[in-house]
């Protein structure tokens, strides 16, 4: 049987989400691009580890979580059960910072780095000190490993938001629990039942964490520091005027044409 018959023959009872992601499983597991799927053929022991592998998709688990792992910019990012599967939205937010930043030696602290994703991709990118924060143990367990896998030197700090973090910096970043009562009410299966909660749920209107981070970065950033936020995509004119009061804030639009993201610079 070549790998394409094995997909035609197994995606029949998947939505076109599902089949996406049963293709890419394949391209992972069998490091084989679809232009080679009608010739090249799948082993008995590859597919019946598949087929596994299938049920798992099937139940409604996420991908990232069946591979292990997600690419994130120019690396891999290990997932596990305790951190966020990283969205694309997050990898656009650090190019941002990236290219705002390039070749300027500066002090990041990322807020509730889950999986370290962010931290990792800053660190290898830019000359930059990075540190991460995250209230979960567990979290900062799989970054700290992210970290060590993709060769980058991020310092790591268990605590919520700034606790036991000491110093100032130029830029702190954070993307933090945003979804409301309503959308946790309605999540889908594959978020509802495999990502964590706490690293979801941002109060009954989602601007908890932003009313507390407001309170607490100004005294870890330096003058003319900038915060950068990750929001909900209905939430954007309220992040920005929760902070408009020390910080002159700008909004990013998404790839998707979102307002996805809050800049801050702040005004002392």
């Amino acid at each position: 049987m070549t790998i394409k018959e094995f997909f035609t023959a197994n995606n029949k009872r998947m939505d076109k989400n599902q089949a996406r992601d049963f293709a890419w499983l394949l391209v992972e597991r069998l490091k084989a691009e679809p232009i080679e799927w009608g010739a090249k053929p799948i082993t008995t022991r590859e597919q019946t580890a598949i087929k596994k592998e299938i049920k798992r998709l099937l139940a409604g688990e996420p991908l990232g979580q069946i591979l292990g792992f997600v690419p994130f910019l120019d690396c891999e990012i290990k997932v596990t059960k305790d951190v966020l599967i990283p969205r694309s939205e997050t990898e656009q937010l650090c190019e941002i910072i990236i290219n705002e930043h390039e070749g300027v030696p500066t002090r990041i602290l990322d807020i509730c780095t889950g999986s370290g994703c962010i931290a990792v991709a800053l660190a290898k990118n830019l000359p930059a000190y990075v540190l991460a924060t995250d209230i979960s143990e567990d979290a900062v367990s799989v970054a700290r490993q992210n970290a060590l896998a993709n060769l980058a030197q991020v310092d790591f700090v268990v605590g919520d938001l700034c606790e036991r973090v000491e110093g100032v910096f130029d830029v702190i970043v954070s993307n933090p629990p945003y979804l409301n009562k309503r959308e946790m009410d309605t999540l889908p299966q594959s978020v509802k039942d495999y990502e964590p909660h706490l690293a979801l749920f941002g109060g009954d209107d989602g601007l908890d964490f932003y009313r507390r981070l407001v309170e607490v970065v100004p005294k870890h950033l330096n003058s003319g520091g900038v915060v950068y936020l990750e929001v909900g995509d209905t939430q954007a004119d309220q992040v920005a005027e929760i902070f408009s009061h020390d910080f002159d804030c700008r909004i990013v639009a998404d790839y998707y044409g979102f307002d996805r993201f809050v800049i801050a610079r702040s005004k002392k």
